[in-house]
């Protein structure tokens, strides 16, 4: 598990799926989302939404092919 700035615990899982889409988008969709640069920084709620995003947009990508 991995713990939110907030104290929530999320699975380490979803954490590293977001650490890896943060890399591949640059960091701009957390900043220009959030206004932050640490997905630590996020809530549950902020946490959320960007694996939705994050999810979103792989699933774009994987029926684009």
């Amino acid at each position: 598990m991995k713990e939110l700035k907030d104290g929530t615990q999320v699975s380490a899982r979803s954490y590293y799926y977001l650490l890896d889409f943060n890399d591949r988008d640059s960091w701009r969709t957390l900043v220009d989302e959030f206004g932050v640069t640490k997905l630590h920084d996020l809530n549950l709620e902020q946490y959320i939404r960007l694996f939705e995003i994050a999810t979103e947009k792989e699933l774009k990508t994987l029926k684009s092919k």
